[in-house]
C-alpha cells in the first residue's frame, strides 16, 4: 500500500547501509534466535504514518555477528521523510535487505503497521538473504 507520503523536492540521500552496525557474537556455536521489536516512529511528516502502535520485528538466527541495538534505532530514525517511506512495502523490503547484509545471515522482517486516514492496518513480511 502506498502511504501517500509526498516526496520532498530535494530528496534526502539514500539510507546508507553503514548505519547498521554489528557486534561479534561471543558464542556463535549456540543456536540463538534474535528478535528486535521496534516501535516505529512517525516517518512521514505529511500523513503522520505510520500511526502510533506500529511495530517492526527483525528476526534472525545469529551467526558470527549480531545487529547492534542502538544503530538499529538510528537506522530506522533516518527514514524520517525519506522517499522509501512512501511505500511501506519498499520500506520493509529495504530494512530486511540491509539487515541481512549487515548481519550476514537470512533475516525476516515483519511490519505491523497502523495507518492514519484509512480504517485499516497492514502486515508485511519480508525474508532477505545477504547479497554477495
Amino acid at each position: 500500500m502506498t502511504s501517500e507520503c509526498p516526496v520532498a523536492q530535494a530528496a534526502p540521500e539514500p539510507i546508507p547501509a553503514e548505519l547498521l552496525k554489528t557486534i561479534a557474537n561471543a558464542r556463535p556455536h549456540l543456536p540463538t534466535l534474535v528478535e528486535h521489536i521496534l516501535h516505529l516512529p512517525e516517518l512521514c511528516p505529511a500523513t503522520q504514518n505510520p500511526a502510533p502502535g506500529s511495530t517492526l520485528t527483525v528476526s534472525y538466527r545469529a551467526g558470527e555477528w549480531l545487529l547492534e541495538l542502538f544503530s538499529l534505532d538510528t537506522y530506522i530514525d533516518a527514514f524520517f521523510a525519506h522517499p522509501v517511506v512512501r511505500d511501506m512495502e519498499l520500506f520493509v523490503q529495504t530494512v530486511a535487505q540491509d539487515a541481512a547484509n549487515a548481519a550476514r545471515v537470512e533475516v525476516t522482517v515483519l511490519a505491523d503497521v497502523r495507518l492514519n486516514r484509512v480504517r485499516q492496518g497492514q502486515r508485511i513480511t519480508v525474508m532477505a538473504l545477504p547479497e554477495s
